[in-house]
């Protein structure tokens, strides 16, 4: 200890006041933050425009307008097991319901309209009320999407079964239909025909889908086929089968690793989509191919495709030839072939593909329902605004088919998307005409203008950093084709990202994206390799032609037949990227060359809700902060004043509304809760990148409704290492070469911000210190080169050799200097400033610190520009930013000593030898020591073994420098020390280093040693492990301490609420202990948890104004709690169905002129209501009782009147004109921030509009002013005139 003693504190000293009663506290749960669980399922509602995001602990995550959203527990935990995740989920469109299937199979659906009303809210948010709940003796392997015209879910299991759930009922339909298929090959078998076997163990059914035109069809996919199933008939009309003849590749390969080339084929059927116009459908395979079928023909497909090759079921001679699968040939060099992108095309001889997992078919607006739209613009009825690329696809009636897998093994992945000319229908016959040459059932005419229809114009993709899982488009208006009608978004599941970090906690890993849509037309008219341009109709019927026939050219398309020997002739031309001879859409696009008009691959894309962390978007760890009012001002300014005009604006979702609750028991109190201070979190994620979110209490009550996301994004302010470290002059650090060799590796260990300063610490789990600094934007700022993203984050050839090589971080050190070894040292410190881009306000890169320590276990910041930072090898450096240099080293080794840093003329670094003991806590403050009463800048390092030592920084000419000798003490009680506060004695209040008090410490650098019988300047507060203490002056009496015998303190805070103070130890089981200021009298004991079991407490980060704490027990597991849950903002009130846009007629096949013959489905089309009789049948339950009418969920948001002060009537004049008088704001009472600015905005914008205004009217005058002037001029000279002709004449 010091030999100084320091004067007592006086008993009565009290800072804590009110807050020792007991009843001041109570432990709540306000909010948790981002997801539960995996995402495993999506959905979209056109009409109420919403999205639904279903996870793998059971909870549906609903989301709409910014502030609307819920999380929707489907099937829970219970004590025969953990949550069944969600393995299905889709809308009712215009019946505004949910519907979601678990794992176990189970059907839940619920009511959007009817929303719950719990009384205690704050545990029992609004959510949809359950409907009904079923759980089915199968697997569920599809389920159709319901449509607004019929009240049916229609669902597949894995048997084969058909079922219906009646949805307007709740209940399980009795309409079943077994396995067709396994009926269809009984009657294979028993009719004779060679080959063919019923699937063992039945076929399992795997898709369905119901023709978009007409309801009365529905296809349904099994494993050998596809079938058509006709409601009115009851029975299956027609049978889809695709078999791949011997020397088809289909979607495999030729290298017929199997054997199974030479041998027919029937690949299983994994996903099925109608075209928008109900006459054609696709099928996926599982070998990667993609079947086109005519549902008027079902003998043979029109083509079968992959995603780069057509007509793969046709035994190509030549291409066998070329991939050496004919026995006694010389094996030819093969030619490689390009996509419009210029990358190989996987050819088919090794093209293995991956099974076709779901395809869409996306359409656009016909003539006149475009000339609808462009005339509705600016209005709700018009959607989202029409993009330019829309308008191009609906004047050419084209569509694109967007293909989920098919792809081959090294192919870049992402939605591959196919783009189709218009069907143009053939002329038909005249009456008494020739009959038509029939195709296998279906006239010639009609199968080549279908054919021609699926020649591909172009085609282009989405690219994605990983494989995709699962993708769904958002429709402007129409809940009808699929929901893929006029999509103005793609929304994306990714799979997890190899290259991000991992931690052990459960996280959820896979990621999400969101594009705009459609894509810019494709003008490139795309490779065909293997399309089978037919020389002479008719000839694609048959494998070989044995006599020559004429070639059928079109004038601008010339083909060049390749040599074939005399009496044989292939009945295709060689492949070429010009489009089929029979190609009936003539477009100027085809005359041009796919390598002129290659184009940017780059995709707009859109930001998804806030709330969805997974992915590169989970969060790795994450602290809380209470800043002041003007900073917070300038940390959100430029959101506000660029609101609308972001590069990624969020997806358009406008459905549901939510209001603030100001009525309900235990609702705050509006006035007071605006004096709240304002917070925001921070978060780093496994990409290297560190976000910030605001988790103010005013996005929760202001205004009404709510308009804000709650946590609200910031993205300006996002601080991304990876773009750092790819910049060439930071090439060289270890870090930097980490970062291209193993990305998995660089990983954010803590943030840290200096609250007045803005400075953002952040220390990387290697040991390199990042500095950066909030700076606003400038105006006139230059557009900075982007640096590119490197694909895999992998480096290959000698760089790659070396990092393999190489098997430590940091590359080898040598102790000695020398002209050899010169290359091998990095400097400790690596400025960056010039790598900062000031388009926009943000935090700026400063500097990198590379000390090479080990990882840093502990960092202190303070608002003075001094950084303090532990690392795990029992070092420590003090760090001046105002160099920005490494003012301190204290137990480094020769390795750090002698390490090359940058010269400077005043080098003040000391190096101090280590104490041998890892760092517990570190705190900067500003305060006297012992006798010494003068403020000075401090560090307070306390160390595991239970010494603490005080650094005391001096400025010497301008210089910062460390005192030589910084007392030491130690002892036992402090041993395993986790934190310090220092307080002032008259008030109490933490003696933060600050702007302002550094200041006054400069000023007071000389001021005299105070005299011992002076009162105490200070009160140190150190906590550890396993005790509490509080003593004067550092070095002066213990007033106070607390000795924990069987709990272990995990993290300890000084809260102050109100101007009153608390200590706050939270133990490792748990539980909340509460101290009084300064004598650390206990309060309360609290647990931390609900129930009787303790549980091991996560990383907390404490709000040290309000209370309020968020715990991170893991990326799934994040909770904003309090201790003092009264009158905190409650969950707001919630209706899905606020918003809701016109639901369009079901639409009708189309008209028989434009076919070609009958109407392919005969009589009038069923309607949803025909189509419910159908399948409900005659013993229909009737509807249940609808809900009655609730209270106006914007009535919750109204402030309560305040009570009466007497219990006297009041006089009915009075209350009259009281209740017609409307609610004003007092002068006095403070807005909200965003108000404010936004408030200001609007006030600058009247300004300018006023100034222009002034400055026309100024114009005008002028203009005024000259005329008249030219006028007035005019006239005295005519005077002029008439005087000297009348005066001569006089």
């Amino acid at each position: 200890m010091f030999k100084s003693k320091a004067p007592s504190l006086s008993t009565d000293t009290d800072f804590t006041k009110n807050l020792k009663e007991t009843s001041f506290y109570r432990y709540g749960h306000l909010r948790s933050l981002g997801v539960s669980g995996e995402i495993t399922a999506l959905a979209v509602d056109p009409v109420l425009s919403l999205l639904g995001v279903g996870t793998s602990s059971g909870v549906v995550h609903v989301f709409g307008q910014p502030a609307f959203q819920f999380a929707l527990p489907v099937s829970g935990a219970s004590s025969s097991g953990p949550a069944s995740g969600i393995k299905f989920i889709t809308f009712h469109s215009g019946h505004h319901r949910l519907i979601a299937i678990d794992t176990n199979n189970t059907l839940h659906s619920f009511s959007l309209r009817d929303m719950t009303d719990h009384p205690n809210r704050s545990l029992h948010p609004t959510l949809p009320n359950r409907e009904g709940a079923y759980s089915l003796w199968g697997t569920i392997t599809a389920i159709d999407q319901p449509l607004p015209s019929h009240t049916h879910l229609f669902l597949t299991l894995k048997d084969g079964t058909m079922l219906a759930w009646d949805l307007s009922r709740h209940i399980l339909g009795n309409w079943k239909v077994g396995n067709c298929w396994s009926e269809y090959e009984e009657r294979m078998v028993r009719s004779g025909i060679p080959g063919r076997r019923k699937t063992a163990g039945g076929p399992m059914a795997t898709c369905m889908a119901i023709n978009p035109r007409d309801l009365n069809i529905m296809l349904v996919g099994y494993e050998g086929g596809v079938v058509a199933w006709d409601f009115q008939k009851n029975a299956v009309t027609k049978t889809f089968e695709m078999i791949l003849p011997p020397g088809a590749p289909g979607g495999g390969s030729y290298q017929d690793a199997d054997g199974s080339l030479w041998t027919e084929r029937a690949p299983s059927v994994t996903c099925l989509v109608w075209r928008p116009d109900g006459l054609v459908f696709a099928v996926g395979h599982s070998d990667g191919c993609i079947t086109f079928w005519a549902f008027s023909e079902s003998d043979k497909p029109l083509i079968v495709r992959t995603i780069t090759h057509e007509d793969v079921n046709v035994a190509d001679a030549d291409a066998l030839f070329s991939a050496g699968a004919l026995d006694t040939q010389v094996r030819p060099k093969r030619k490689v072939e390009l996509d419009v992108d210029g990358r190989p095309i996987a050819p088919a001889i090794s093209a293995n593909r991956e099974p076709i997992f779901k395809l869409s078919w996306a359409g656009f607006p016909d003539q006149a329902e475009l000339k609808h739209l462009m005339a509705a613009q600016g209005t709700e009825a018009a959607g989202e605004p029409l993009s330019s690329y829309s308008k191009d696809y609906s004047e050419r009636g084209e569509t694109l088919l967007l293909v989920l897998g098919g792809q081959s093994p090294g192919e870049r992945p992402g939605i591959n998307i196919i783009q189709f000319p218009a069907y143009k229908p053939p002329i038909l016959p005249r009456k008494g005409a020739a009959p038509t040459t029939l195709s296998e059932g279906m006239p010639l005419q009609e199968r080549y203008a279908y054919r021609d229809s699926l020649m591909s114009t172009g085609s282009t993709n989405y690219p994605t950093k990983t494989p995709p899982e699962d993708f769904v488009l958002l429709p402007r208006l129409s809940p009808y084709f699929n929901l893929s009608h006029d999509p103005v978004a793609l929304i994306v599941s990714l799979t997890p990202d190899p290259t991000l970090n991992q931690i052990d906690a459960r996280q959820a890993q896979r990621g999400m994206e969101a594009y705009a849509f459609p894509p810019p037309r494709s003008t490139a008219i795309p490779l065909s390799p293997g399309r089978k341009n037919f020389l002479s109709p008719g000839e694609g019927e048959k494998i070989v032609q044995f006599t020559p026939a004429p070639v059928n050219q079109s004038s601008s398309v010339s083909s060049s037949p390749r040599a074939v020997s005399p009496g044989w002739r292939l009945p295709w031309s060689t492949p070429s990227p010009q489009p089929s001879p029979g190609l009936r859409v003539p477009t100027p696009d085809s005359l041009m060359s796919f390598a002129a008009i290659r184009k940017s691959r780059a995709r707009r894309r859109y930001r998804l809700p806030s709330a969805l962390w997974t992915g590169h978007l989970s969060v790795l760890g994450c602290e809380i902060h209470s800043l002041p009012t003007p900073t917070f001002k300038r940390l959100i300014s430029w959101s506000i004043e660029t609101a609308g005009e972001e590069p990624s604006p969020r997806i358009a979702l406008h459905g549901g509304m939510a209001v603030p609750d100001l009525q309900s028991h235990g609702a705050p109190d509006v006035k007071v809760a605006k004096m709240e201070s304002y917070r925001v979190l921070i978060t780093f994620h496994p990409d290297a990148t560190v976000r910030f979110w605001d988790v103010s209490p005013h996005l929760l009550i202001l205004p009404t409704p709510l308009r804000f996301e709650y946590p609200g994004p910031l993205p300006h302010l996002s601080i991304s290492i990876g773009e750092y470290l790819k910049h060439p002059d930071v090439a060289h650090l270890p870090l930097a070469k980490l970062w291209e060799t193993d990305r998995s590796k660089v990983r954010i260990k803590s943030v840290h911000l200096a609250r007045e300063a803005l400075e953002c610490v952040i220390t990387m789990s290697t040991g390199e210190i990042i500095v950066t600094k909030f700076g606003e934007g400038k105006k006139n700022a230059s557009d900075e080169d982007e640096i590119e993203e490197l694909d895999g984050g992998h480096v290959h050839g000698e760089g790659a050799l070396e990092a393999k090589n190489n098997d430590s971080y940091f590359p080898p050190q040598s102790p000695q200097s020398g002209e050899g070894s010169k290359s091998e040292w990095v400097e400790e410190v690596t400025e960056i400033g010039h790598l900062a881009r000031w388009r926009q306000d943000g935090f700026k890169p400063v500097a990198i610190f590379t000390l090479k320590r080990g990882e840093a276990v502990r960092c202190a910041v303070s608002d003075i520009g001094f950084i303090a930072v532990a690392f795990d090898s029992k070092s420590v450096a003090i760090l001046d930013m105002r160099g920005p240099d490494v003012i301190l080293r204290e137990g480094f080794d020769e390795d750090g000593v002698l390490m090359k840093r940058k010269k400077r003329k005043n080098h003040n670094v000391q190096n101090v030898v280590g104490e041998n003991s890892l760092v517990g806590a570190m705190k900067w403050v500003v305060s006297g020591l012992g006798n010494d009463a003068s403020a000075r800048p401090r560090l307070i390092v306390s160390y595991a073994k239970g010494m603490t030592k005080i650094y005391t920084l001096v400025n010497v000419l301008g210089e910062w420098m460390v005192e030589t000798k910084p007392p030491t003490f130690t002892n036992e009680s402090l041993a395993g020390p986790i934190a310090s506060y220092v307080l002032d004695a008259m008030t109490g209040s933490e003696l933060l280093p600050t702007a302002e008090s550094l200041t006054a410490a400069i000023q007071s650098q000389h001021t005299p040693e105070a005299k011992k019988d002076q009162p105490p300047h200070c009160i140190w507060i150190a906590a550890s492990k396993k005790s509490i203490r509080a003593a004067v002056n550092f070095n002066g009496e213990r007033i106070a301490k607390v000795e924990l015998e069987q709990d272990e303190l995990s993290e300890c805070f000084y809260v102050t609420r109100f101007g009153q103070k608390i200590v706050v130890g939270i133990t490792t089981t748990g539980t909340a202990l509460v101290y009084s200021v300064p004598f650390l009298e206990p309060i309360i004991r609290t647990d931390l948890f609900f129930g009787t079991q303790g549980r091991q407490v996560g990383k907390i980060s404490f709000d040290d104004r309000s209370g309020d704490f968020l715990e991170y027990s893991g990326p799934l597991e994040i909770n904003l709690r309090t201790l003092f849950h009264f009158r905190k903002p409650l969950p707001p009130r919630l209706d899905p169905c606020s918003f809701k846009r016109p639901i369009p007629p079901q639409p009708i096949p189309l008209s028989a002129s434009s076919m070609v013959g009958a109407w392919i489905w005969g009589g009038a089309p069923l309607t949803g209501s025909q189509l419910d009789a159908i399948v409900a049948g005659p013993k229909r339950p009737p509807m249940p009782k609808e809900p009655g009418p609730k209270k106006p969920i914007i009535s919750w948001g109204k402030v309560p009147e305040d009570a009466p002060k007497s219990t006297a009537p009041a006089m009915p004049k009075r209350t009259a004109v009281a209740k017609q008088r409307g609610p004003t704001r007092d002068a006095r009472e403070r807005q909200d921030v965003y108000s404010e600015m936004t408030d200001a905005a609007a006030e600058r914008g009247n300004m300018l509009d006023d100034l222009g205004e002034q400055l026309n009217n100024v114009s005008v005058s002028a203009t005024n002013y000259l005329t008249q002037a030219r006028n007035a001029a005019i006239k005295e000279a005519a005077k002029s005139t008439a005087k000297g002709v009348f005066g001569k004449l006089l």
